[in-house]
């Protein structure tokens, strides 16, 4: 790093940011979502150092399946050898450092370098350096298989959702997500499958979408589906009926016992088999979370029957690649039965034509409005951001968690 995130920020930026009253606090500045010098910070010691969400393991669902895909500018291999397991590695051939896959493969059990043919097998293994020394099989002066297979990067499967630590040196996932994985391990989140996939591309940096880890925003961004202010706060108290949760590497939000049931009435009948429930495999006294976020860039929705996972990867400062999946009951997504009601989940999250420019849904709605203040930060006016003790803690704590992610690199 050759400027440290101290004196790229200033000593006064960061002690505002951590007043300890919050409506005295004041946000990260404009540069930090538009910079590229902070993006190159944060993927230089930001995302390697923890565990990032990069795809689900339904990208590459049998044996043989490869795809090639980027993180932090580095080009990587997510497959499932033939033992089934997920594995990801650097996409780089040993011989002349090529890009070995190059597009999304089934059905494959090896991968060839285009290059000069080096071939590895799905476990990253050096299996043949064709012609190497003029011989076919390389025997004249053979290389050194143990020590020239694909370089492998640490990894591991989630609720399906792949993670990957570029550093080696993070907990080990089910430590990192700790309070993530006590929130939701009384479900049975792995037997789900995929029952839709979507991908796009919007124009925010991939922090804004961290930062809206809260509910003051919902009647004026979800119109249609998050109506009333009486369904998000007590009028008479001043009191929300979520809690907004920090904890570790996870941000929270948990509907309170005290939330009216009147939001529930005003959904609308919809024709054919109402969806199977996400099963239960352990009993839980209390609401679980229905809105979650894994930090860095992963945030995990689930209600009692789908389960609604989305990892957002930086491709510029303020461009930002979402990918998103929707998993339900086993069998569900293939039974017409169920049709009516996985097309209404969808429409709820993306709208009826499931188009971003359309701003139908949640997520094309909140994306839009990210794209809104990605906008705003080419003003000065941005470097004043303020946070409501009501209902922002979440936000300045995700501005911190980054600060102090990248202070700790620093203290190494």
């Amino acid at each position: 790093m050759t400027e440290s995130v101290r004196d790229y920020l200033g000593e006064a930026v960061i002690k505002a940011l951590r007043r300890p009253v919050l409506d005295d606090a004041r946000g990260l500045p404009a540069k930090v979502y538009t910079d590229q010098q902070f993006l190159a910070m944060e993927n230089a010691h930001l995302f390697p150092s923890t565990w990032t969400g990069v795809a689900f393991a339904s990208d590459v669902p049998q044996p043989g399946d490869v795809m090639p895909f980027e993180l932090c500018g580095i080009p990587l291999i997510l497959l499932r050898g033939e033992d089934g397991q997920v594995r990801v590695f650097q996409n780089v051939c040993r011989h002349r450092a090529t890009i070995v896959v190059q597009a999304p493969l089934t059905a494959q059990s090896m991968l060839k370098c285009p290059y000069h043919g080096w071939v590895y097998g799905l476990d990253g293994a050096l299996i043949a350096t064709p012609f190497w020394d003029g011989t076919a099989d390389s025997h004249r002066l053979p290389v050194d298989a143990s020590c020239n297979g694909l370089v492998a990067v640490r990894c591991d499967v989630w609720n399906h959702v792949v993670f990957v630590n570029l550093d080696g040196k993070a907990l080990p996932l089910l430590e990192y997500l700790a309070p993530m994985q006590t929130e939701l391990e009384h479900l049975a989140i792995d037997e789900l499958e995929v029952g839709h996939r979507e991908e796009w591309t919007f124009n925010a940096n991939w922090k804004l979408v961290m930062e809206n880890w809260e509910v003051y925003h919902h009647v004026w961004v979800h119109e249609g589906v998050f109506d009333r202010m009486s369904d998000e706060v007590d009028l008479r108290t001043g009191e929300p009926y979520t809690d907004m949760i920090a904890d570790g590497n996870a941000l929270l939000l948990r509907y309170k016992a005290s939330r009216p049931q009147t939001w529930a009435r005003r959904r609308p009948n919809v024709p054919g088999q109402p969806l199977p429930p996400v099963r239960q495999v352990a009993p839980r006294e209390t609401p679980h979370s229905t809105a979650n976020a894994v930090l860095p860039n992963t945030t995990v929705t689930i209600n009692d029957t789908a389960f609604v996972p989305a990892i957002y990867l930086p491709i510029a400062p303020g461009k930002t690649l979402a990918r998103m999946a929707w998993y339900f009951a086993p069998g569900a997504a293939q039974d017409e039965r169920f049709r009516p009601h996985i097309e209404k989940v969808l429409d709820r999250w993306l709208g009826p034509t499931r188009r971003f420019e359309d701003k139908g849904g949640i997520r094309p709605q909140d994306h839009h409005c990210m794209e809104l203040q990605q906008r705003a930060r080419s003003s000065p006016v941005a470097d004043d951001v303020k946070f409501s003790t009501t209902w922002e803690a979440n936000v300045r704590y995700f501005q911190d968690w980054v600060l102090r992610r990248l202070e700790r690199v620093e203290e190494v």
